[in-house]
């Protein structure tokens, strides 16, 4: 299997949700939805969507008139990438500063802290 493409754009990774969501999608289905949401011209999504085709991260097959859209690499795949390329970058490979970022600035429910303090004991074991 072909590894992860590179991190995606704000742009792309928009696009990405509505795809994941709903598991395929056509150029006019993702621009219903976005336009649902603020204006989007339908060439700028036909565009966005042939780019992730073409760096990897959506497989396009014709169907009839109209291409579908379907992820190449599981959503929770790509975001863990993404959050590896950042940890990397931003905390030079080192997640307990994040942790603790997220921890100090980040408003957290007991329960998510909770969990937190679950998962961390399960790494300890």
């Amino acid at each position: 299997m072909r590894p992860v493409p590179t991190p995606l754009t704000e742009a792309e990774l928009e696009i990405m949700h509505v795809v994941w969501e709903r598991g395929e999608a056509t150029v006019r289905q993702v621009h219903d939805v976005l336009a649902s949401r603020r204006p989007v011209a339908y060439t700028t999504v036909m565009t966005v969507l042939g780019l992730l085709a073409k760096k990897g991260h959506l497989k396009r097959e014709e169907s009839g008139r109209a291409f579908v859209y379907r992820p190449a690499h599981p959503k929770g795949r790509v975001v863990s990438r993404m959050l590896d390329d950042f940890v990397e970058r931003v905390f030079r490979g080192s997640a307990g500063p994040l942790v603790l970022a997220l921890l100090k600035d980040r408003k957290l429910s007991k329960r998510e802290l909770d969990e937190i303090v679950r998962l961390a004991e399960q790494e300890d074991r």
